[in-house]
Parts: C-alpha cells; sequence; structure tokens
C-alpha cells in the first residue's frame, strides 16, 4: 500500500487521518508543520502527501512551491477548513491536486485518497509503456526525457531500472550500472535489475 505524509497543526485531525489510513493498509507519517514537512520530503520517499493549507510558520501553499522549486513534486490533497476559494485555488496552481474540506467522513477521505493514488499509478505505467515504445522505434532522446518524467511521477525501483535500460540503449553503460545499483538498493530482490547488473559485472 501507499506511504502518506500528513502535515496538519491540529494533533486530533493528525490522529485521526493516520488511524482512518492505517486501517486501511497505507503506512503514514504525520508532522504538524511546513518546515518540518519540508525536511521529511527531501530525505524519505511518499506516495501522497496530506496537507492542510493554514499552518504555523510556513503555509500549506509554500511548502508546495518550496518542493516544486526542487523538483519534488507529489500528488496532494489539500484537507483544510478554508472555506474562500482563493488560497485552494492558489495551491492548486501550486501543484495541490483534489481538495477536502473539514469536518470530513472516512469514506470521503478514502475514495479521494483511491482516486489519487489511482492517478498516480496509471500515469506511471503509461509513462513506462511509451518508454519501452519510444526505445523499439529509436527514438531514445524522447525516451530519456520521459524517463526523467518518470522520476517525477515515482522515483523507485522500477523507475531507476527503466532509466538504466535507456541509459544503456544510449550507450552510457556507466550510468545504466549507477542506476540499475541504485534499484536494487531500493529493492533488493527487483528481478530484471538483478540480471541485467549480472551482466555488468561479468564484464
Amino acid at each position: 500500500m501507499a506511504n502518506i505524509l500528513v502535515v496538519d497543526d491540529e494533533r486530533n485531525v493528525r490522529n485521526l487521518i493516520r488511524k482512518i489510513l492505517e486501517e486501511n493498509g497505507h503506512t503514514v507519517t504525520t508532522i504538524a508543520t511546513g518546515e518540518e514537512a519540508l525536511v521529511e520530503v527531501r530525505r524519505s520517499k511518499f506516495d501522497l502527501l496530506i496537507l492542510d493549507l493554514k499552518l504555523p510558520g510556513m503555509s500549506g501553499t509554500e511548502l508546495l512551491k518550496r518542493m516544486r522549486q526542487e523538483g519534488m513534486e507529489l500528488p496532494t490533497l489539500i484537507v483544510s477548513a478554508i472555506t474562500t476559494a482563493a488560497p485552494v485555488v492558489e495551491a492548486m496552481k501550486q501543484g495541490a491536486s483534489d481538495y477536502l474540506s473539514k469536518p470530513f467522513s472516512a469514506q470521503d477521505l478514502l475514495k479521494k485518497v483511491g482516486e489519487l493514488l489511482s492517478v498516480e499509478q496509471l500515469s506511471f505505467e503509461r509513462l513506462a509503456r511509451l518508454i519501452e515504445e519510444r526505445l523499439e522505434q529509436g527514438k531514445l532522446v524522447v525516451a530519456e526525457k520521459l524517463a526523467r518524467e518518470l522520476f517525477m511521477i515515482r522515483p523507485d525501483a522500477e523507475a531507476h531500472f527503466i532509466y538504466a535500460t535507456v541509459m544503456e540503449r544510449l550507450g552510457n553503460k556507466e550510468l545504466a550500472y549507477k542506476h540499475l545499483k541504485a534499484a536494487l538498493a531500493l529493492d533488493p530482490e527487483h528481478r530484471r535489475a538483478l540480471k541485467e547488473i549480472a551482466k555488468y559485472e561479468e564484464s
């Protein structure tokens, strides 16, 4: 299931969201401030961000802006009691994906989370298929650009393996090898990466 970061300055809200999501199999990290959240997204990989806009210090919108500047875009669900449209619209401009108003039901939260995770998964799989097609067509430069976009969606072991495949086709075996090692560092049981890296280590 997904690894989800929850950022809200109200402890009871953080605990409620954690309870709902963990009961449905997700891994949840809770943070109270935008500053702490920025540190967390820099050092850990998350599949989804659930974010309040009104936070002490750095606002939710400012957090999204900082993340975007640093190339750390995540599917983001805004969960907030703000009733005016302007802050929500601004958050959407900075990369937020959807909005859920407080108070909310467990059913509504799970529906929004499920929708965002499904979109993210479909986008990743669609890009992976496109990369494979471009490699078959010999359009290597286009494939490399798409592989970089793949990292923006989900920088996991599979993304590293796909990028390694593109680099190998481009003749950059050193970088391909580095990405294979990165894939195996994230997932030591990644079968295709194990098979490919064996070829490098035998030569």
